[in-house]
């Protein structure tokens, strides 16, 4: 989590920022971390190789900054986003944003960090439960009961958490993947 006393946003540009946040990115990508994150049934189309430590300490340096993570939220690389969830400023996330970046969730992982991290620290989430419960896109629904008020719903989607991360999880559903692929 960043907290209150993070550092400042940067006076750079946002463009600038940006593109220097990417270049990082791109220098702290390894390929030891992206096999990582297919062992626990994390898969986008667009990966470095990042570790969330690695991104939460990046964080930090960045401050909150609501004009950076919607720019990093668009570029669509994995951890780019991861970035945009810890950076963004609840106060300034519009319901228009969730529903937005709720249909973009094409993992778990991204699921759960925008949840965890931006979304329920924000007045608009728990208005978002009844209406991403009804969705039938999965990554729609984990939005719904991660962000639940409902204690039970809560549960239920940190235990799922805690499921679809253990390993054994993972090496079903990256055979399954190897399986479809083939």
């Amino acid at each position: 989590m960043i907290t209150a006393t993070a550092k400042s946003p940067s006076t750079r540009p946002v463009e600038a920022e940006l593109e220097a946040t990417l270049a990082w990115l791109k220098r702290r990508g390894t390929k030891a971390n992206r096999e990582g994150m297919a062992r626990y049934a994390i898969r986008a189309e667009k990966v470095f190789g990042v570790s969330v430590t690695t991104l939460r300490q990046r964080a930090k340096t960045l401050g909150r900054n609501h004009e950076l993570a919607s720019a990093l939220w668009d570029t669509g690389w994995y951890e780019a986003r991861m970035l945009a969830a810890f950076v963004d400023d609840p106060a300034c996330v519009t319901p228009a944003q969730l529903d937005r970046w709720c249909k973009d969730f094409d993992n778990w992982a991204i699921c759960d960090t925008a949840c965890f991290h931006l979304f329920d620290r924000t007045p608009h989430a728990f208005k978002k439960v009844a209406a991403w419960s009804r969705r039938k896109d999965e990554f729609d629904k984990r939005a719904a009961s991660a962000a639940s008020p409902d204690k039970t719903a809560r549960w239920i989607g940190k235990d799922a958490v805690r499921q679809l991360g253990s390993p054994a999880v993972a090496r079903r559903l990256a055979a399954r993947a190897a399986k479809e692929k083939a």
